[in-house]
């Protein structure tokens, strides 16, 4: 047995993982939608790091299982986003009647992580059109980092898409970047889809994406991830 195993081996068992919290704003009310559930560690160097050591090893599914009873457990009377890798949907945790999302009293948004391309498809959507059937939600994540999560709410009719962080750096009003993300919340509005501007981190930011007809914000200018979940700071002049 490597090290590398090993290790993930032990922090699935051990649940050697805290779980954070970031608000998901409603727009136009200023309260909080949902909570998202994001997973730290100090066993590797990033969530990413994480991910990919379970999927080398064969165990993204058990990791899976055990970060969302881990982010039920720890925030049970909210709405969740709770992420998952693509490779889980390889694997048949998710349609398990008790997994833990199927016992959360609230609403359950399932966001799949990172911008790769989903293998095996129509495997893939089978599960996603199971869980939905059980009134689980659907979100797609960095919508606008490439064309293959642009075709993604075409193929799989999510719930809510999450505009890409690199679409709201810097963004202001009246400028060429303000016209494509309203496009792009257009589009998504038309295939059904609630959309969320992620990576907030500045009032002008902020002020630019209340005009573009995004429904939800979400980062740092409204609230960081904490546990307990924390509250929103929402700008006093906006």
């Amino acid at each position: 047995m490597t090290a590398e195993p090993a290790l993930i081996r032990s922090v699935i068992a051990e649940r050697k993982v805290r779980l954070v919290y970031q608000p998901v704003v409603n727009l136009h009310t200023h309260e909080i939608f949902a909570h998202e559930a994001l997973v730290r560690t100090d066993a590797y160097a990033s969530p990413p790091a994480l991910f990919q050591a379970a999927v080398d090893a064969g165990l993204v599914g058990e990791l899976g299982r055990m970060l969302r009873d881990e982010s039920v457990k720890n925030c049970p009377n909210s709405t969740l986003f709770i992420n998952i890798h693509p490779a889980e949907l390889n694997q048949p945790y998710l349609v398990q009647p008790d997994d833990p999302i199927f016992t959360h009293t609230e609403d359950v948004y399932i966001e799949l992580t990172e911008s790769v391309p989903l293998s095996h498809f129509k495997l893939c959507n089978q599960i996603l059109s199971e869980i939905r059937g059980k009134g689980v939600y659907l979100v797609v994540d960095d919508l606008g980092a490439g064309y293959s999560n642009l075709k993604y709410i075409v193929d799989l009719h999510p719930r809510v898409v999450k505009l890409d962080r690199e679409l709201i750096a810097g963004i202001r009003r009246r400028t060429r970047l303000h016209t494509l993300v309203k496009s792009i919340v257009k589009m998504s509005v038309e295939l059904g889809a609630l959309v969320v501007a992620e990576g907030i981190e500045t009032v002008e930011e902020l002020s630019a994406i209340l005009e573009t007809g995004a429904h939800f914000g979400q980062g740092y200018l409204l609230a960081r991830p904490a546990f307990p979940p924390p509250t929103v700071n929402w700008p006093d002049n906006l």
